[in-house]
């Protein structure tokens, strides 16, 4: 099949001498200015110039000999008529579909983004809940903690750069009750519910922590002393603890 490349022109606007400003030019004569336009297929693509021509109304032949008034009136209206929006056509039909590519990109790094603040916020606020329960525990408390199996990521040099959760590894909870404070520390003991299982998950069945252990594993997973098999100083895998949520019966 041929590509059909070139070039037309089509008219844009016409004047009378009167509408120019021309004294003492026939009334007959007939001033046009064109658009000249670049098109693919006959669809105009970009416009390229815009020229004029001056037509005989009577015999509808083209007048070539003008005079510098005609020739400066119809070159200042030229320079001010604006390329017609038809003449971007092609343009528009080639930009819609990279527009709207575009369009649903940036929506959708905007519903990302504002999906990812709100998690965040939640975050926050869960995190700050939780801590200003823990800050004054209470006898009878329920904590959520969870457990979570981490392996050992090294840098470019083979040192160790801290832990990621391990690939098939997901958290567990197990559900502890305050039966212990003290002016430093919590204690904890294994909320045993009648008619399920006592297993604990590798959770020792009581423990105690610090205050500000208990803070910190509210906020972020933490290496604590409340295991079954307590973690090897420098193991490729270990199991750290949070604190996913605090209950407290009103």
């Amino acid at each position: 099949m041929r590509l059909r490349l070139g070039s037309y022109s089509l008219k844009i606007k016409s004047y009378t001498a009167q509408e120019l400003g021309l004294k003492d030019i026939s009334e007959n004569l007939i001033f046009t200015i064109y658009q000249k336009v670049f098109h693919l297929w006959y669809i105009p693509i970009f416009p390229v110039e815009k020229h004029w021509k001056v037509l005989d109304g009577a015999t509808k032949k083209e007048v070539t000999d003008t005079n510098p008034a005609m020739r400066s009136a119809l070159d200042l209206k030229t320079l001010k008529k604006r390329s017609p929006f038809w003449s971007y056509t092609g343009l528009i039909v080639v930009a819609l579909p990279v527009l709207f590519l575009l369009g649903y990109v940036i929506y959708g790094t905007i519903d990302v983004s504002s999906d990812g603040i709100y998690k965040a916020l939640a975050k926050n606020t869960r995190i700050s809940e939780k801590k200003e329960l823990a800050q004054t525990p209470e006898i009878g408390d329920m904590y959520t903690f969870k457990i979570l199996n981490v392996e050992r990521i090294t840098d470019m040099n083979g040192q160790s750069a801290g832990y990621k959760p391990s690939y098939f590894s997901s958290p567990y909870d197990v559900d502890f009750l305050v039966n212990y404070i003290s002016k430093d520390s919590v204690g904890f003991d294994h909320n045993h519910i009648e008619g399920r299982t006592n297993y604990t998950f590798g959770f020792r069945p009581q423990f105690k922590l610090s205050k500000s252990e208990v803070l910190l594993a509210a906020e972020n997973y933490q290496d604590l002393q409340v295991l079954e098999r307590p973690n090897e100083d420098g193991a490729k895998t270990k199991n750290v603890v949070g604190i996913f949520q605090i209950q407290r019966n009103q």
